[in-house]
């Protein structure tokens, strides 16, 4: 009798347990996280990822049960975005754990349209989103931007075309911005994933034709299977 009431114990504060839960805070890479590309249904407001399983979909497939995986990336949005959302968001969710992934669109869109971000506003809007989640109680994992073109030199894929000197700047403004990710992660005891330095290395290693995608993305910008595996095999450290 002993026994039975100390398994139905067990069972009853099981099943009692709240979900460890995990929210993704980004961009358009991060809103393409939640695709499944075997079940091929359009998602999310414009945009279509039929190309690859992201992320997000992958850690699911690598979590306990007691895990819930919540994708908050929207196409397009930079720190100034994060900002005006990331209470309703994420805070109002209480989570567990918050990864943070943002910075492509604060660089790309400088040099295309003209409103990307400066670097002490990203950096000064990420401080407040921090304190802010910590505050409660949240764990954060910061991961610094991957890239905008696999190659070196030009950047040439469609209708998309950078110079080699507008790609330094470019380049250049990502390591700046990456360097921002590292200082807070270290100024407010974060953990790190450093994407930046993962896919430039693998990239060098492996580009040996210098495309300008198609080893972890299929525009160079946005991840193809091998990308998303990357990410998703450095964030499961974090989770389980």
């Amino acid at each position: 009798m002993k026994k039975i009431n100390l398994l139905l114990i067990f069972f009853l504060v099981t099943a009692c347990t709240n979900p460890t839960k995990v929210v993704f805070l980004g961009d358009s890479i991060t809103a393409a996280a939640i695709y499944d590309k075997e079940v091929a249904e359009p998602w999310g407001d414009t945009f279509i990822y039929p190309k690859a399983t992201g992320f997000i979909t992958l850690l699911k497939e690598n979590v306990g049960d007691n895990v819930k995986l919540i994708g908050k990336g929207v196409s397009g949005d930079k720190v100034s975005d994060l900002l005006t959302r990331y209470k309703d968001d994420v805070m109002k969710l209480n989570p567990d754990i918050v990864f943070i992934y943002i910075g492509i669109n604060d660089v790309w869109h400088k040099y295309d349209f003209g409103t990307g971000s400066d670097i002490d506003f990203y950096e000064n809007g990420l401080r407040k989103i921090i304190v802010d989640i910590k505050s409660q109680g949240s764990e954060i994992v910061l991961c610094t931007p991957t890239l905008i073109g696999e190659n070196s030199g030009e950047f040439k894929l469609g209708n998309q075309f950078k110079d080699v000197e507008t790609m330094e700047k470019m380049n250049g403004d990502l390591d700046n911005f990456s360097d921002v990710i590292r200082k807070l992660s270290t100024e407010f005891n974060t953990d790190l994933i450093d994407l930046r330095e993962i896919f430039m290395s693998y990239v060098s290693e492996n580009n040996l034709n210098n495309e300008a995608a198609g080893l972890l993305t299929y525009d160079g910008v946005h991840l193809n299977d091998l990308g998303n595996k990357l990410i998703a095999d450095e964030m499961i450290k974090f989770i389980n």
